[in-house]
């Protein structure tokens, strides 16, 4: 029998921190130690650890427990936590963090109400004080997203529990957006627009999109750098371009003590292996698809929220893809 053995490096122990354990953060993580461990010294480890993607991935790359986190959106979650500011302002800043670079999804924050509540603005929705049954992430300590959604819904002087409603809450989109479809909740806030049950919902249910306002988008975007955005027209059946706030892309963070060797390598299989990412979502149409493809190396080192790793910026530099 013919055994064929790569070059191998150095040996590693290598830890990276994903999502719950069934979504896109941790394919990441399964894609990058698979093809690390087979360019690493055949004694070397590969753990992944579950997590929400938010403040928990963070705290176990700062603080050393892990070598890898993965988060979104991709400018903003870094931005914050190497300022020490918002979500994070209880932290002290991560001023140790660094990036290798962002995979791609063309996501955003939008809150959906069904036609049938006869509320079409956030405007409405103050005058009449409704009740929400509002689906959304778990209101933990963790969930970044939600501390975002809170300041949403603060600029727009929308009350959940003053006004008499309730929080219904789960962390997966998968599993938040059909509490609107079954009949248990009467809006949703949440991300993840690419996920099959944000499609499914609309097919079922009439549901208004509800503008983001002016004032309340330029308020979240001076206080907080929160980013305006649109759902565009067509996309889960909106009949206009929707302002929303952005939560785009996912940041692939390390820490400045990484090995400059390392973080080539990783670098390098973010790039050179990223058809084999590709392909676990190219069987459906790339808008709708949980990760949006292709990969592209020449911008893919641009925009975190954090400063290229020196390694990594090595292997854009030698192969063409920083000038």
């Amino acid at each position: 029998m013919t055994r064929i053995t790569p070059p191998a490096g150095p040996r590693v122990d290598f830890k990276i921190v994903g999502d719950w354990g069934n979504a896109n953060f941790h394919a990441i993580a399964g894609w990058i130690a698979a093809h690390l461990r087979w360019r690493s010294a055949q004694d070397s480890t590969f753990w992944i650890k579950t997590g929400t993607g938010y403040g928990d991935n963070i705290k176990a790359l700062v603080e050393k427990e892990v070598d890898l986190a993965i988060t979104t959106p991709y400018d903003l979650t870094p931005e914050w936590a190497m300022a020490g500011s918002n979500f994070f302002a209880d932290e002290a800043p991560a001023g140790n963090m660094r990036t290798l670079g962002w995979l791609p999804q063309n996501d955003r924050l939008v809150f959906a109400i069904r036609s049938d509540t006869g509320i079409a603005s956030f405007e409405e929705l103050r005058e009449r004080k409704l009740p929400l049954k509002l689906a959304s992430g778990f209101r933990s300590k963790d969930n970044l997203m939600m501390w975002a959604i809170d300041r949403v819904l603060e600029e727009h002087g929308i009350e959940v529990e003053a006004w008499g409603g309730e929080w219904l809450e789960h962390d997966h989109p998968r599993i938040c957006v059909p509490l609107v479809t079954n009949g248990k909740a009467n809006a949703v806030i949440n991300e993840a627009i690419v996920v099959p049950q944000w499609r499914e919902l609309v097919q079922k249910v009439e549901m208004n999109f509800l503008p983001f306002e002016a004032g309340a988008l330029e308020a979240l975007s001076s206080k907080y750098s929160l980013r305006p955005a649109v759902l565009p027209k067509g996309y889960l059946g909106v009949t206009e371009d929707i302002p929303c706030i952005d939560w785009s892309n996912w940041a692939i963070l390390v820490r400045d003590d990484m090995d400059d060797e390392l973080a080539y390598q990783v670098t390098a299989i973010m790039v050179e292996e990223r058809a084999e990412l590709e392909a676990r979502y190219s069987h459906v149409p790339s808008e709708i698809a949980p990760m949006t493809y292709p990969i592209t190396p020449d911008t893919m080192w641009k925009g975190v929220g954090a400063p290229l790793h020196p390694g990594a910026e090595r292997y854009y530099r030698e192969h063409g893809f920083m000038k």
